[in-house]
Formats: structure tokens, sequence, C-alpha cells
């Protein structure tokens, strides 16, 4: 009985530590967001461990972060979204790139890349934090086609960006 009683608590803790993993949500890992603003300035923040994915499918984002994000979709319409270490499955994840470039220390330009593998075109609406004006403020961008990636580039310094209202249509 004791034999049995152990094996089952031994499966039992085994099954739960499997599938637990998988509903766990992915956080960012703490640390120190550097910014080059100009040769003699520099933006410092220490970023939390924070999820990339909100439960209302936002996604934030901060310059130097690649975000890759399973999307599950029925007939079009997204079901959900989720975060993950690595691309598991290219047909059904999107890669989330935002760089800020710099030249001799000074800021030229922040660009975001966002991959669609769908046969859809991808929508969505975006919010930036602005370093010089403290607050987020709306910014148009651009459908992505359908397994393509486009490109958004700003001049200003962006310590953050918020991507939602994510949406498939067929164009």
């Amino acid at each position: 009985m004791q034999k049995t009683l152990a094996f089952l608590i031994f499966f039992l803790t085994l099954a739960l530590h499997f599938f637990g993993q998988d509903t766990a949500i992915l956080k960012r890992t703490p640390y120190k967001l550097s910014l080059p603003v100009d040769k003699n300035s520099v933006y410092e923040e220490d970023l939390k461990a924070t999820p990339y994915v909100m439960p209302d499918k936002t996604i934030q984002i901060y310059p130097g972060e690649t975000i890759y994000v399973e999307l599950r979709q029925d007939s079009g319409k997204i079901v959900s979204m989720t975060a993950v270490k690595e691309i598991k499955d290219p047909a059904i994840t999107l890669t989330i790139k935002l760089i800020q470039r710099v030249k001799k220390n000074t800021h030229e330009l922040t660009m975001l890349e966002v991959h669609n593998p769908f046969s859809y075109r991808l929508n969505y609406k975006a919010v930036m934090f602005l370093m010089r004006q403290r607050k987020w403020v709306e910014t148009n961008v651009y459908p992505v086609e359908p397994n393509l990636s486009g490109f958004e580039t700003w001049p200003e310094v962006i310590i953050s960006l918020g991507l939602g209202d994510w949406a498939l249509s067929s164009h």
C-alpha cells in the first residue's frame, strides 16, 4: 500500500510539473534598460519581471528585445496569444523586434519589426512611451501582409511600445 501511494504521488507530482510549465506565463527577466540619447546622456530604467503578453492580448516590448508569440486563430479570428521562449512552430509564431539604432553613442531611430507567418493580413495598433514626453502617445502603424515582415521607424527615443487590438483579415 505504501509503495502504491508513493508511486502515485511521484507520478502525480511529475505530471503536475510538466503540465504546470505549459500554462506558465512567460515573463521578461528583470534587467537594466539602457538607451543612448546623445553623446552626453543615457536613459536608464530598472525593468521588473513583467509578462510580454497581457491578458487583453496587448504586448509590451522594450528596445533590444525580440519576442516570440504563438498566435492561435480559428478562421481568421484570434483565439489566444502566448509568449514563448523560442520558435517551435514557425507557422503560428509572430516574431516582434524593437531596435534602437545608435551611431557614435547618439540615438538615430527606433525600429519595430513584426513578422507575420499567416495567410491573413495582420492588423494591430500601437502606443509608444516617449522619453522626452514621459507619456504614452498613439502612433500609426501599417498592417503586415501575409507571410511578410512589416517595419516601422520613428526618430524619437522610445522607451517602450504597447501593441494591441490584434486582428487577422483577408485584406
